[in-house]
């Protein structure tokens, strides 16, 4: 017998919510309160994931998929996905695996390799639009708060954004990774 999905949605963005309600209703996923033999899944298209006891969906074209998985999602995906492609992370989901769009960790692949071969880290040059536009605001000396208000994000995602650029860079804070960034030519001051 077939476990039943129950699905959560933290999504902000209103458009994606209702198209991602709208390919739920035609997967006939549950999206009523759960029973107890129910899976709650959720979907967001925020960082960090939602407080929720089960899996968590990540629908974005900003994150490092690899780092996102990392994180703790179940799978990400981007917010152009498609109804198939919300079945399989679902089943996967439930299933407890980790799910990603094979072409964004190609990228994220290629570019770890090239940083290797210069002899950088890894993720170095692996940066998202989003975590270089964050970059860019701490090199201007703006704060989590200051990050999330001229991006149009919530501040737990800046703080998502800030800790994996600390991360990628080696660094040991905000001005050490801008430093780093500066000095692997990442960003021009």
């Amino acid at each position: 017998m077939t476990q039943d999905i129950i699905v959560e949605l933290a999504i902000e963005d209103r458009l994606l919510a209702d198209r991602i309600q709208g390919m739920l209703h035609e997967l006939a996923v549950d999206r009523e309160a759960p029973d107890t033999d129910a899976l709650l899944i959720a979907i967001t298209d925020a960082l960090p994931p939602p407080e929720i006891a089960g899996p968590t969906i990540l629908l974005s074209d900003d994150v490092d998929p690899l780092l996102a998985l990392r994180a703790g999602f179940a799978a990400v995906l981007p917010t152009s996905a498609e109804s198939a492609d919300l079945r399989i992370a679902l089943d996967a989901a439930a299933r407890g695996l980790a799910v990603a769009a094979l072409r964004a960790i190609e990228e994220t692949a290629d570019e770890a390799l090239e940083a290797w071969d210069r002899g950088l880290p890894a993720d170095a040059f692996h940066l998202t639009t989003r975590e270089r536009e964050v970059l860019s605001l701490l090199a201007q000396g703006a704060s989590n708060k200051e990050i999330a208000r001229k991006l149009g994000i919530s501040v737990h995602t800046a703080k998502f954004h800030v800790a994996s650029l600390l991360e990628k860079l080696d660094s040991t804070g905000r001005t050490d990774a801008v430093a780093q960034a500066v000095r692997l030519g990442i960003l021009m001051l």
